[in-house]
């Protein structure tokens, strides 16, 4: 049964609406990097008159006729989601729809309109000409009413809807008003793991153009077998307005360089003929050009076209427009992507379109805030999860340089297989489809087309994919539902391990196989990301992926008390949601990167180093694809103890891509201290200015280990050591610095020096940290809840006490209560500093442990931190690989990461030392036999455990001090269910490591002395 309200009937998909077109009102000028603009243009964005409305019953009669008194409206910015501005409120959910699925009705009580109004001005020399509106993006369906008078309807909340309005528009004051419903039957294929909002969100825009008119272009470049020579294809509709024949009609085509606008080959001259009135024509032109500069994510060169219209006997130019040419190709060559005949990786991204403070109205600073991170950050290709992008953004990938999986607006996750295999619906799906091919076909960047996301497969997928390949057959088709099935050119999986894929990659020969999601960034994750790129490098017809995703979806909101935190589903009272599950960037909601970022840089550079045969030799690997290694600065460094100690430019390497070369680094003319530690570290830097980056920016890098220094002792002094017992405690120390032991715990509950008390809380056994999000999917804080505050059933079952030259030794042997077959053991050496041992038994019957290690809490004076060890970023043992060891600084605030939902932050991995310092000269320092991992917080494990947002978490005068063995890893296969590799995991079972704790006066004077 069909519905006889248009906005819960699929088979009404629009009224009156224009066929789909490619973007032509604007273009990147790629000679000067500015935007241009069609010159019968006028911007409807701005203040908007604005009435919510909590269904369409209420929607008052005759809102949009040219009298009706708006005067008690609203204002709203235009693009905006109305949500952001209070009305109503932003709902949350992964899979589940946010009302009771019926496909493809919707409960009309439950959905809200919105309605807007203003009015717009249709200057005197538009007149005699065609006149349009286009909206780029309208949430999700919509009625036009212009003068009073309802011009059209539109869904698909993501392609621009244009509607002719020459006939109802006058010269002069014109009334605009605008009825959007925030869902409807076209919300069943738009279930895309982010935030239901609704409202014009994007341009609008008036228009206006030639009775004779280009209404759409299709730009098509091949490359002969040498790929060196292009043949230009542009397939031309043009449109006769007019009541009459219109006759005599010729085009002229010029391709200009963007360097200098000189032409690359002689004007284009084509006989357009007769067009016939209210008829298209198409035309087509073919040029062969000579070795154009091609483009690629690496080398984006783009020439600037111009196509006229004009009257053959009289010259007079009809119309005019330029637009951009990208001359590339791509291919897939037995199981191989192939881009201009030369293999590419995707080291990609999928990014939703979010903003903070705007919702999905991005602006362009914004998205040239996205564009320019993922280029510093060694990302080449973004995924437009899961909808076609704003039109802007694929302006600026052609221009910056990124490879675009380019994705339909089709996610019915919630209904499985249902709407894929329903014939009634393929006319929803086709027109999304369409609609996205039509609008994005002249980017270069556009490099694969998806179908959608997560919504089942059957016959009308396979519908789409058999119209793309016959619309475009220059680019190939992805859809991850559809398997290995033949309807697919690429074979992608979502979340598959790093040894799945091998596996994949092994039995599918035929295709390039694509992680079109993995890692999932959600809070504290993306572990193991080095050992999905050892495997994706080792198999040519491995494509790469795109890690889930690029920025947190959390929303700008204050609580009671004007404290601004992050929201996420269930913030705003909204029923259904699904919590944090929104929280999935590499970059805070902000743009602020989040740790994981570096991780992503370091894992996708394309730069590979290694040590070769003799010492001091190094082989260079250039891994791209297009550019030589001559773009960039090499530098090598010699780090004495974490400090530099020599930086040299060896200059550029002339090295063409996908060859290697030996270089030698002067090892030999370097003064070796054997008490020290090296390293040398190789890095490249860009050789000049970009567009996305200054000149000296580090693009890739890699340290080797030189010389490690010596084992040596030298006994600290246990002079004036003093110990006595008392039936409780055990008080040890000299002058300088006392330590009482409890004797039940067998842990140091209080450390003074100079008669000033240090801790706060004792020194004791840790075996937890906050669940990170990872955890939590995969239950650890209930499967692991037994290492839950360890410390409370730490029990002494002997003391033993030997008394040397070296200074006192305590040895307590204990076990857990309620915990079988386990056993511990803490060893102090007391002398002017105090050394720690712990053994720990664990019996392999128990779960994993998050950690193993003590922690103390300090003075809140202790504020400054210091730590020679992998930074400066926190790392973990499966996050290190883009952290290089160092000599670093920082503040206790600062050792954070402040995640959305906050959890486990600030750990530090392969530490030789760290010390925490006051402003009073007093410096507590903490070195490893031989490293240690770390970790300071400006608050206590509770506090970070049971807050949900940022401003739950309460900083606290103390500091809480993390002195580990090891940490778990973080995972990231997946945030529902996959725990970290085998290799990152803390298994029941024997460890031991142990530390020294120094307290030292005017530590950071004599800091490069010692």
């Amino acid at each position: 049964m069909l519905s006889s309200i248009d906005w819960e009937n699929h088979r009404i998909l629009h009224k009156n609406r224009e066929k789909p077109r490619c973007t032509f009102l604007y273009r990147l000028n790629p000679c000067n990097g500015k935007w241009e603009y069609w010159p019968f243009l006028i911007s409807l964005n701005g203040k908007w008159k604005f009435k919510w409305c909590r269904n369409f019953k209420v929607v008052p009669d005759g809102f949009y006729k040219i009298d009706y008194d708006d005067n008690t409206w609203f204002e709203i910015e235009v693009p905006s989601n109305w949500e952001i501005h209070g009305y109503g409120i932003p709902i949350y959910t992964d899979v589940k729809y946010p009302f009771s699925p019926n496909p493809p009705f919707i409960d009309k009580e439950r959905n809200p309109a919105g309605l807007y109004r203003r009015h717009f001005t249709i200057p005197s020399s538009w007149d005699g000409k065609e006149i349009f509106l286009h909206f780029a993006g309208v949430r999700s369906a919509f009625y036009v009413y212009v003068n009073g008078i309802c011009v059209g309807y539109s869904q698909d909340s993501c392609s621009p809807a244009e509607f002719r309005i020459t006939d109802y528009v006058k010269i002069g004051n014109n009334t605009l008003a605008i009825e959007v419903y925030k869902w409807c039957d076209g919300s069943y294929l738009e279930d895309q793991d982010m935030w239901w909002m609704a409202g014009v969100y994007r341009d609008v825009f008036v228009y206006a153009t030639p009775k004779l008119h280009l209404r759409d272009f299709f730009i098509k470049t091949d490359l002969d077998e040498k790929y060196q020579d292009a043949v230009l294809k542009i397939d031309m509709v043009l449109i006769n307005y007019l009541r009459e024949s219109s006759e005599d009609l010729c085009l002229e085509i010029n391709v200009l360089d963007s360097e200098n606008g000189a032409p690359v080959c002689d004007s284009i001259l084509l006989d357009a003929g007769t067009i016939p009135p209210g008829e298209e024509k198409i035309v087509t032109i073919e040029k062969e050009i000579k070795n154009p500069l091609k483009w690629s994510s690496e080398t984006p060169n783009l020439y600037s076209a111009e196509i006229k219209l004009f009257k053959r006997h009289n010259s007079q130019i009809l119309e005019s427009q330029k637009f951009n040419i990208g001359f590339r190709k791509v291919e897939i060559i037995d199981g191989q992507m192939l881009l201009n005949g030369k293999p590419i990786k995707i080291k990609g991204v999928n990014r939703h379109e979010f903003d903070p403070d705007k919702g999905y109205a991005i602006t362009l600073d914004r998205m040239i805030q996205d564009v320019k991170l993922m280029k510093q950050y060694n990302i080449n290709a973004v995924r437009t999860s899961h909808y076609p992008n704003d039109p802007k953004w694929y302006f600026l990938c052609d221009y910056y340089g990124l490879y675009v999986i380019d994705e339909a607006n089709i996610e019915a996750h919630g209904m499985g297989n249902l709407l894929a295999e329903d014939p009634n619906w393929l006319e929803a799906h086709l027109d999304r489809i369409t609609r996205m091919v039509e609008r994005d076909k002249n980017h270069p960047s556009v490099i694969i087309w998806s179908l959608g996301n997560e919504s089942g497969d059957g016959q009308n997928f396979v519908a789409l994919s058999n119209w793309i390949h016959q619309r475009d057959k220059t680019r190939p088709v992805h859809y991850e539902p559809a398997g290995t099935q033949k309807y697919v050119d690429i074979v992608s999986f979502m979340y598959k391990s790093p040894k799945d894929l091998e596996s994949f990659s092994e039995e599918i020969k035929d295709r390039p196989v694509f992680l079109c999601e993995y890692a999932h960034a959600m809070g504290n994750s993306v572990g193991n990301l080095k050992e999905y790129w050892d495997v994706i490098k080792k198999y040519k017809n491995l494509l790469g992926g795109c890690i889930w995703d690029w920025v947190d979806q959390g929303i700008r909101k204050k609580d009671k008390s004007g404290k601004e935190f992050w929201a996420y589903g269930g913030d705003f009272g909204d029923e259904p949601n699904d919590g944090n599950f929104c929280i999935n960037g590499l970059l805070l909601p902000d743009r602020t990167p989040e740790p994981e970022l570096s991780e992503v840089k370091k894992v996708y550079q394309y730069i590979e180093i290694s040590p070769a045969d003799k010492l001091g030799e190094f082989l260079i690997t250039n891994n791209y694809s297009f550019i030589n290694l001559n773009n960039f600065d090499c530098f090598f460094e010699i780090q004495e103890n974490g400090l530099s100690i020599q930086r040299i430019r060896i200059g550029k390497i002339n090295l063409e891509p996908g060859c290697s070369k030996k270089i030698q680094i002067p090892i030999n003319e370097i003064s070796f201290n054997e008490n020290a530690e090296y390293h040398v570290k190789i890095l490249f830097t860009l050789a000049k200015d970009t567009i996305w980056a200054e000149r000296g920016y580090e693009i890739a890098w890699e340290q080797f280990s030189l010389f490690k220094k010596k084992k040596t002792f030298t006994p600290a002094s246990a002079k004036g050591i003093e110990l006595k017992e008392e039936s409780e405690r055990i008080f040890a120390g000299n002058q300088k610095m006392k330590i009482i032991f409890n004797k039940n715990s067998g842990f140091i509950e209080s450390l003074k020096y100079m008669n000033r008390e240090l801790l706060l809380k004792p020194l004791r056994m840790n075996f937890w940290r906050a669940p990170t999000d990872n955890d939590k999917g995969n239950k650890l804080p209930a499967r692991a809840a037994i290492w839950r505050n360890i410390w409370e059933k730490a029990k002494v079952s002997k003391i033993k006490r030997v008394e040397s030259d070296l200074g006192y030794k305590l040895v307590f042997e204990g076990f857990f209560k309620d915990i079988e077959k386990t056993n511990w053991e803490l060893v102090y050496t007391i002398s002017d500093e105090i050394t720690v041992e712990l053994k720990v038994n664990i019996d392999r019957h128990l779960p994993e442990l998050p950690r193993i290690g003590i922690q103390g809490t300090f003075l809140g004076d202790f504020k400054y931190v210091s730590w020679y060890g992998r930074g400066p970023h926190e790392n973990y043992c499966d996050r290190k690989t883009g952290a290089p060891v160092g000599l670093y600084r920082s503040t206790v605030e600062g050792m954070i990461h402040k995640y959305v939902r906050p959890q486990e932050t600030g750990q530090r991995t392969d530490v030789r030392w760290f010390s925490i310092s006051d402003d009073y000269g007093i410096t507590v320092l903490v070195e490893g036999h031989p490293v240690i991992e770390f970790s300071v917080w400006p608050f206590e494990l509770e506090d970070l455990e049971k807050a949900n947002h940022v401003n739950e978490l309460t900083y606290k005068n103390l500091v809480v001090v993390n002195i580990d063995h090891k940490q778990m890893g973080l995972g990231g296969d997946n945030s529902w269910g996959a725990l970290p590799h085998p290799e990152y995991i803390l298994f029941p079972g024997e460890y031991k490591y142990s530390f020294t704790i120094k307290v030292l006066r005017n530590f950071f004077e004599n800091f490069q002395e010692g």
